[in-house]
C-alpha cells in the first residue's frame, strides 16, 4: 500500500533531487513513484547499490564529522587542502583523500574524520553546496576517484541556494577518495560530512 510519506518535496519549477534507500517490491523488485502534483513531472532515478543477504557489508556508523568545506576558515573549518579547498569552478572537479592518515594528521585537530579503515568499501556522506554569489549550480555529482565520471548527478541547484542531499558513495582509488563535480554555470563551494562507511 502506498505509504503517507514524501521522499522529496519541491517547489513550482525548480529541479530537485534526495537521496532514498526504498525496499525491493514486486514484480520483479520493482518501486512505485506517486506524484502528489498538481503539475506532471518527470522523474530520474539513478541507483548506486543494493542490499542483500546472506552476504553483503556491514554499516559501522560514526560520529558525524565534516570532512571536506571547501570555505576553509571562513566557513570555521581548520583542515589543510585539499579538504579545505579550493571551491570548485564550473565544470571542474576536485578529488578528495579519504582514508589517507598521513593526510588526516596532518591537519589541526581534530582532523576531519580520522582514520577512516583502508577496508572500507563506500561512505554515507551528507552533500550541501554553497554557489558563490547566489549562481545556479544546474548540479554536482560524487563518485569514486580514478572511475570514470557517471553522467548522474547527486544534487540540484538550478535556483543558486544553499542545498543538501545524501549520498552513498564507494571508495576510490588513492586512499580512497571520492571526486565532486560542479556542473555551474557558478562556482560553488561544497561541505561534505560523514555518518559512516560500509565494509566487511
Amino acid at each position: 500500500a502506498q505509504p503517507v510519506v514524501a521522499t522529496l518535496n519541491g517547489q513550482p519549477s525548480q529541479v530537485v533531487a534526495n537521496a532514498a534507500i526504498v525496499p525491493a517490491g514486486s514484480p520483479s523488485g520493482g518501486v512505485d513513484v506517486f506524484n502528489e502534483g498538481p503539475a506532471t513531472t518527470d522523474v530520474i532515478l539513478d541507483l548506486n547499490g543494493y542490499f542483500a543477504t546472506p552476504k553483503g557489508l556491514k554499516f559501522y556508523p560514526l560520529t558525524p564529522c565534516r570532512l571536506v568545506d571547501t570555505r576553509g576558515t571562513a566557513g570555521g573549518f581548520n583542515g589543510i587542502s585539499p579538504f579545505s579547498g579550493p571551491s570548485i569552478a564550473a565544470g571542474a572537479t576536485i578529488t578528495i583523500p579519504v582514508q589517507l592518515t598521513a593526510e588526516a594528521g596532518a591537519n589541526t585537530a581534530p582532523a576531519p574524520c580520522g582514520t577512516i579503515p583502508s577496508s572500507a568499501q563506500a561512505y554515507s556522506l551528507n552533500l550541501t553546496v554553497v554557489p558563490q554569489a547566489g549562481g545556479p549550480v544546474n548540479y554536482v555529482s560524487l563518485w569514486p576517484a580514478g572511475e570514470t565520471q557517471p553522467v548522474v548527478s547527486t544534487l540540484n541547484d538550478g535556483s543558486g541556494e544553499v542545498v543538501a542531499n545524501a549520498a552513498i558513495v564507494p571508495a576510490g582509488s588513492g586512499s580512497g577518495g571520492i571526486s565532486v563535480y560542479n556542473a555551474g554555470p557558478a562556482a560553488t563551494d561544497v561541505v561534505i560530512d560523514m555518518n559512516g562507511y560500509f565494509g566487511p
